[in-house]
């Protein structure tokens, strides 16, 4: 019974509300968040986010690029942002931010419904669609966590999977699928060391 009052709340709140509970599931309190994993080539791969400075620099191939939270792809956006909890104002204005960099990529943020994930079938909220089965750039967040399990903009889709894998438990997937026109077109994995294959 507890179960289905939560679903029923949660089926209920807005995709502003959504986006905040998902901030909320993925927040990390250090100023830098720093990250290494390996691409689909099994290439190191270095990601390092200075709150501070809202700046991310990654690391590929030995050679380092520094991008500014404005200019970053939506997907690292839903991870990498400069909200602090000690400054609810911050975390407002990060919210606006990732609804902003949604919209602008063609997701409907005044919309959402209770749906299945297209990658894996589990149960999600799918921020940017009206109806379960209608065709839309979403934003899917796990109905049990709200962190983020997919982001299709377009022929790009991004998975999001193994939070409980990750190097940072359960605020940033250990792994990253990018699918162009459902192709497989990369894959990073930020697993700790004990579920690295051998």
């Amino acid at each position: 019974m507890k179960f289905i009052f939560a679903f029923l709340f949660l089926s209920q709140i807005s995709p502003s509300e959504m986006i905040t509970k998902m901030t909320d599931s993925i927040y990390v309190p250090d100023q830098n968040i720093v990250l290494q994993g390996v691409d689909e080539h099994n290439e190191p791969v270095s990601l390092e986010f200075d709150k501070t400075k809202k700046l991310l620099i990654k690391t590929e191939k030995g050679e380092k690029s520094e991008v500014k939270l404005e200019e970053m792809p939506v997907f690292l956006k839903l991870f990498f942002f400069a909200g602090d909890k000690t400054a609810p104002e911050s975390i407002v204005a990060s919210v606006k931010s990732i609804s902003g960099a949604l919209h602008a990529a063609g997701v409907n943020t005044e919309v959402s419904t209770v749906s299945v994930s297209e990658a894996d079938g589990s149960a999600t909220f799918a921020i940017g669609k009206e109806k379960r089965f209608s065709n839309a750039n979403i934003l899917e967040l796990s109905k049990e966590s709200m962190r983020p399990a997919l982001l299709k903009v377009g022929d790009e889709t991004y998975v999001f999977s193994d939070y409980h894998r990750s190097q940072m438990p359960l605020a940033f997937p250990g792994n990253i699928k990018f699918f162009k026109n459902g192709v497989l077109q990369g894959e990073w994995i930020f697993l700790r060391d004990e579920y690295k294959q051998k």
